[in-house]
């Protein structure tokens, strides 16, 4: 296989995700979410991930996780038909995307209490006084159509596109409010004060795949800089010398390592792009429809 510019790629969207150790010595449910949507016949697809809180005044941070993918991966939907170029308007559609995430979040949470109120006991910690709270979460997503691939983040976690010859760089601004113990969230008071916004030209940039993931992967590695620039490097290799199928079986055991050793919820979702000379593009069904 080589690659062809001349000819729309289909994006392929693998994912994974596994258990911390601490939470499973806890006895607490998985705080990470993670949903895939494609549509191979387009050539189209979008992948996102969220990692909920899990602090005990997060307590409904899971939820707050699921409820952040699903609305990602709703509105990003939304926008593909027109990514048509890498310019301005396709970063004003991410932006608009965004505070659309955040607005639909914010119903699905408020929908999710009605119907699940707060305990007394919860009230007395103060749920009421800051109900988003307890649902926190962060979002990284992106989305792809053509040559086009749009990524948002709020919150940490790492967002890595992967060039052809191996390069990986890291396509969104940094947060300036993440420092290794805090996180920007979905339930903070300005949201979008701290939404992270990113526009690639796959074709000019050569991209061969973007990769999303929680911080539970990156905290434990031992090189705390370049970790992503060789994850980005080994995944671009082994898609080439196994294919995608053997990839996506191999993600869960590859997050489970960290999970063990960090003792955090991993997570990890991948757009994949079509044509790309050496990788094996099985149709893959790595897909959870989303209700329209």
């Amino acid at each position: 296989m080589t690659d062809r510019p001349d000819v729309a790629p289909v994006w392929t969207a693998l994912s994974g995700t596994t258990i911390g150790s601490v939470h499973v010595r806890d006895h607490l449910p998985i705080q990470d979410a993670v949903l895939t949507w494609s549509d191979q016949a387009q050539g189209q697809a979008v992948v996102a991930v969220a990692d909920g809180h899990g602090h005990k005044s997060h307590f409904r941070s899971d939820t707050g996780a699921a409820l952040a993918v699903v609305s990602a991966v709703e509105e990003l939907r939304r926008i593909l038909p027109d990514l048509t170029a890498a310019d301005e308007s396709a970063r004003d559609r991410a932006a608009r995307a965004g505070a659309a995430i955040v607005e639909t979040w914010t119903a699905k949470v408020e929908h999710h209490l009605t119907a699940n109120p707060y305990s007394s006991a919860e009230e007395e910690l103060g749920a009421s006084a800051d109900p988003l709270r307890a649902y926190g979460s962060t979002i990284l997503a992106a989305a792809a159509a053509g040559d086009v691939m749009v990524l948002l983040q709020i919150g940490d976690g790492d967002s890595v596109l992967v060039a052809t010859d191996g390069t990986a760089s890291r396509p969104l601004p940094e947060d300036p409010d993440l420092d290794g113990l805090h996180t920007s969230s979905l339930c903070q008071p300005r949201p979008l004060d701290a939404l992270r916004v990113g526009v690639v030209d796959a074709a000019a940039e050569r991209a061969a795949l973007v990769f999303l993931c929680t911080d539970g992967f990156g905290r434990s590695r031992v090189d705390a800089q370049g970790w992503w620039r060789q994850t980005g490097e080994q995944l671009l290799g082994f898609a080439r010398a196994h294919g995608l199928a053997w990839v996506r079986e191999q993600l869960p055991e590859w997050l489970a390592e960290p999970a063990l050793i960090g003792g955090d919820d991993t997570t990890m979702a991948l757009l994949v792009r079509g044509g790309v000379a050496g990788i094996d593009r099985p149709d893959l069904a790595d897909t959870v429809p989303v209700p329209e």
